[in-house]
């Protein structure tokens, strides 16, 4: 039988994956999409729909599902599905985000280290690494992460924007030495002994109630540094001020780009309690559990570009808050999602909509296929 044209044009950028491997990969993502979670007992009941093999049993839909992650989950896929999501996207990046979601599954501590770009104002997955492990990973763990990410997408002078969990000597100087744009949030008192010019920290704070901010350079070792102290106009927490350290020396809007961050929030938001209820996942097997984010991530992309495409013809209603800010009526995620699943029944519509994606967003991204962890 002739593959679907889409299956076909997937394999030619990698031929060691053989077609029954490729089709089951779009029943498994189209399975999320219609699912919602990522629950192999729950999405056993939309792999019929997909396949249109309505008299195949829901037992014999879940070991179809479990074989296929059994039998891939050591090999290239993941990397595949996660360079073909980041084809699909534009070139023009600037800010990327790096972050850490974490939950236990029974005595299992999964610790998920993620590093999402900001692609039209919404956070995207473009690399991870799963870990069995519970908080803060270590200096030498998050460069090796870095190190390999450069690899998947050039991060050369794009902006890294990270909480204070990413911090330390060796892990700045490696973003500075990756030439990576790096503003990172940092405990009060670091650095304090490197501020230029005598000035202490009590003097920078006492200038940012006055002027909302203040901000000094900082020598560490051979590199000089911004240090920025911002004074909380909210009273949500006991910290009265922020304490932010970036590689950037010229920026005035530092302390502004460093509340992006939230987006990356919103990315674990979706994926989780508001999308895909990636914590009712029950697998520990680690190399499972990663193929299983990289089909996420994609379908992450897919969605988010539904709704985009969505838009330029249709934007989206605004709802006007006391504060005079403005907000959309629906995020961009929750729209494409909902975009997706009401535009294809089967496998084959769903790849029809997928090339249809393919076709409507600008790739090619230069990144390398050859490096694999």
């Amino acid at each position: 039988m002739t593959p679907p044209p889409h299956i076909a044009k997937f394999r030619e950028h990698y031929t060691d994956i053989g077609h029954s491997v490729v089709k089951n990969l779009f029943v498994f993502i189209a399975c999320l999409i219609q699912g919602k979670t990522v629950n192999l007992y729950n999405l056993r009941d939309e792999v019929g729909k997909i396949t249109e093999k309505y008299k195949t049993t829901s037992g014999g839909h879940y070991k179809r599902l479990s074989r296929f992650l059994q039998a891939n989950s050591t090999s290239k896929l993941w990397h595949y599905v996660l360079i073909y999501g980041i084809s699909l996207l534009k070139k023009n990046i600037r800010v990327c985000y790096l972050d850490a979601t974490e939950w236990e599954i029974g005595n299992f501590q999964l610790h998920i280290l993620t590093l999402a770009i900001d692609y039209q104002g919404v956070a995207i997955p473009i690399y991870f690494q799963v870990y069995e492990h519970k908080g803060v990973l270590s200096e030498k763990e998050r460069i090796k992460f870095l190190q390999i990410a450069c690899t998947y997408f050039p991060l050369q002078k794009i902006i890294l924007i990270a909480d204070r969990e990413f911090i330390g000597k060796e892990w700045f100087e490696e973003m500075h030495k990756l030439q990576i744009c790096f503003i990172c949030r940092v405990r009060r008192g670091m650095f304090k002994n490197q501020l230029i010019a005598g000035r202490s920290y009590e003097k920078l704070q006492a200038r940012a109630r006055k002027k909302k901010r203040a901000s000094i350079l900082v020598n560490s070792g051979l590199n000089q540094y911004r240090l920025w102290v911002v004074h909380k106009q909210d009273t949500s927490t006991n910290e009265e001020f922020i304490y932010i350290i970036t590689n950037v020396l010229d920026k005035q809007q530092i302390p502004n780009l460093y509340r992006m961050r939230w987006k990356i929030e919103l990315l674990f938001k979706h994926l989780k309690t508001n999308g895909y209820r990636l914590e009712d996942l029950r697998i520990k097997d680690l190399n499972k559990i990663r193929l299983i984010f990289a089909m996420l991530s994609l379908t992450y992309i897919l969605a988010i570009l539904a709704a985009l495409n969505e838009r330029k013809n249709k934007p989206m209603k605004q709802k006007k808050y006391k504060d005079q800010r403005y907000f959309d009526m629906e995020s961009v995620f929750k729209q494409g999602q909902s975009l997706l699943k009401q535009r294809f029944i089967s496998l084959k519509g769903f790849l029809c909509l997928v090339q249809f994606l393919e076709n409507t967003s600008c790739y090619y991204q230069p990144i390398n296929l050859i490096f694999v962890q």
